[in-house]
C-alpha cells in the first residue's frame, strides 16, 4: 500500500507545480489507519487543511472522517489522476474526494454504524479493542462494570455484531484505535 501512495504522490507533484500547495496554504495528508482521533481534526494553524487518505473507505468511515473535520478523503484504490483532480478541487475551495469516496458518500447512512455510537460508547469500544476487560474499562472511566457491560451491548447492537471478537474488525474498518 505504501508504495502506491508514494507513487501517487510523486505523480501528483511531478505532474503539477509544487507551488500550488504553497500558494494555497498547507495540505496535510493524514493516514486513516494511524490517527487516534476521537475528536475533530483541528489544525494548529489557520492555513493547514487536513486531508485523510486510506484504503477502501466504507460509507461509515467516510461519514466518520467528515464529521471530524477532514477537508478531503483520498482512496488509495483511485488513480493518481483522480488524486490530482481531487486536490485541484481542494485548492479551488471545494472538498477533495476521489471517485471511490464519492460513491461511499452516496451510499452512506448517518444513523447506522459508528455514527450511531455516543462518545462514551466510542471510548468503551476503543478500550475493549485494546484488550481491556469491562472491569478495567470501568475503573479507567470511573463508572461501574455493569454500566460498561450495558454500553458494550449497545455498541454491539448498533454495529450489528454478535461476538466480542467482531468488535476489532468493526472498529478497524471505521475508527482508528487510540493508543
Amino acid at each position: 500500500m505504501w508504495s502506491s501512495i508514494k507513487c501517487g504522490a510523486q505523480y501528483i507533484f511531478e505532474y503539477e507545480k509544487l507551488n500550488l500547495v504553497a500558494s494555497n496554504g498547507c495540505v496535510v495528508l493524514l493516514s486513516s489507519r494511524l490517527l487516534p482521533f476521537d475528536k475533530k481534526i483541528v489544525p494548529n494553524k489557520k492555513n493547514i487543511t487536513p486531508v485523510v487518505y486510506g484504503d477502501s473507505f466504507s460509507p461509515t468511515t467516510v461519514l466518520w472522517w467528515r464529521e471530524r473535520g477532514a477537508h478531503g478523503l483520498l482512496d488509495c484504490q483511485d488513480s493518481p489522476g483522480d488524486w490530482k483532480e481531487s486536490l485541484e478541487r481542494l485548492f479551488g475551495g471545494q472538498t477533495a474526494e476521489t471517485p471511490s469516496v464519492k460513491e461511499a458518500l452516496r451510499k452512506a447512512q448517518p444513523d447506522v454504524g459508528l455514527q450511531a455510537l455516543t462518545r462514551r460508547e466510542m471510548e468503551v469500544a476503543q478500550l475493549l479493542v485494546k484488550g481491556s476487560s469491562a472491569k478495567q474499562v470501568a475503573k479507567k472511566l470511573g463508572t461501574t462494570e455493569g454500566t460498561i457491560k450495558n454500553q458494550r451491548k449497545s455498541v454491539h447492537r448498533k454495529l450489528g455484531i454478535v461476538r466480542a471478537t467482531q468488535l476489532p474488525w468493526a472498529m478497524g474498518n471505521g475508527v482508528p484505535v487510540i493508543d
